[in-house]
């Protein structure tokens, strides 16, 4: 794997360290903040291939420090560290536009898997040799990783592309959410909950304003999961 640029946001240095030991193994860059509003700042210069970042950070939390990401760089994926383990955090996280997560205590080894699984699922070359797909008035271009609605640019994280992407290349047929997430979260072996897709399916209904009773785009089949509207 070529080399990433590694953000991390951390504000425990031993924690900060560790996780810069192992992504400079893999031959990674690799550069630490240790505040909200810091890593902001860093982030107007700085673009980096994936951004760690904690959710409980001393100035600025974590879920305030993604927002504003979102909004700044909305493709950039970002990995959310929590000590937390109450369901709630974990679906913020993922609402605001977080592509993963993982729990304090971790394995660094672990952490540095679902780096490269989410890598790998935002390379265009194994998403399809299909670059560009138009369906309705909807245009996915798995090389730009950009989605136009009706013509208009529609901003949505790594992990909504990849999801929408994969529904979009099978229109008409349904997937259940163990489906959709084994696609979403390849090789990841922590149990990724139910819920999780049903948010970034959420997430895409609103940004495609798509709503759910009475959809153009993605449909929801009853006690199954989803399918893409075939045109």
């Amino acid at each position: 794997m070529s080399q990433k640029n590694i953000f991390i946001v951390e504000d425990d240095p031993h924690i900060a360290d560790l996780i810069r030991l192992y992504t400079e193994k893999e031959g990674w860059a690799s550069v630490i903040s240790y505040l909200g509003t810091e890593a902001l700042s860093i982030l107007q210069t700085n673009h980096p291939d994936l951004i760690v970042l904690d959710i409980m950070l001393p100035d600025l939390d974590g879920i305030e420090v993604l927002k504003q990401i979102r909004k700044q760089n909305i493709h950039t994926p970002v990995f959310f560290l929590t000590a937390k383990s109450e369901e709630i955090d974990r679906i913020l996280g993922l609402e605001l536009g977080a592509d993963d997560y993982i729990t304090k205590p971790f394995s660094p080894k672990e952490l540095i898997a679902r780096m490269k699984a989410i890598f790998r699922r935002l390379n265009p070359a194994i998403m399809n040799i299909q670059t560009i797909i138009r369906i309705h008035d909807l245009e996915i271009d798995s090389q730009k990783m950009e989605v136009k609605a009706k013509g208009k640019p529609v901003r949505i994280s790594g992990l909504e592309f990849t999801l929408l992407w994969f529904l979009a290349s099978h229109p008409g047929q349904v997937f259940n959410r163990n489906q959709l997430m084994e696609n979403m979260y390849p090789d990841n072996d922590v149990l990724v909950i139910d819920r999780t897709v049903d948010v970034h399916i959420k997430n895409l209904r609103k940004k495609l304003n798509d709503p759910a009773k009475n959809p153009k785009y993605i449909e929801s089949v009853f006690c199954i999961g989803y399918k893409f509207i075939e045109p």
